[in-house]
Parts: C-alpha cells; sequence; structure tokens
C-alpha cells in the first residue's frame, strides 16, 4: 500500500489514506498540508474545512 499521489496503482499497489491508513474510501483526495500526499475522502474533507489534519479518535466512528 503506498499513500503517495505520485506512484501509479497496479494490482499489487493500492493506496491507504496518509492519516488514518484507511483502503477503502468512495473517492481519494490529495492532501493541501502535506503535499505529495493522498486521503481518504473524510480526511481530505476535513482537512479542506478546518486547515488541519482529522484527529485520529474520529478514524475509526462511524458516520452518522
Amino acid at each position: 500500500y503506498t499513500s503517495h499521489a505520485a506512484t501509479k496503482l497496479t494490482d499489487r499497489i493500492r493506496r491507504h489514506c496518509f492519516n488514518c491508513s484507511c483502503q477503502d474510501t468512495s473517492t481519494w483526495r490529495r492532501s493541501t498540508l502535506s503535499p505529495g500526499k493522498i486521503l481518504c475522502n473524510k480526511c481530505g474533507l476535513y482537512e479542506r474545512i478546518h486547515s488541519r489534519t482529522r484527529p485520529v479518535r474520529f478514524s475509526s466512528a462511524k458516520a452518522r
């Protein structure tokens, strides 16, 4: 697994979120605070709105 945006995906290389390490998301987003890193949709939206990384305590909580 990789969290780098520049790495090409193959059958053996898959993405994971740089912040929470999740491997399955509806959309992958590029980090503005850590250039070149990939974030899951939840962490990417949180970073865009709050201008900081998503806290770890939210990482495992289910969305309501």
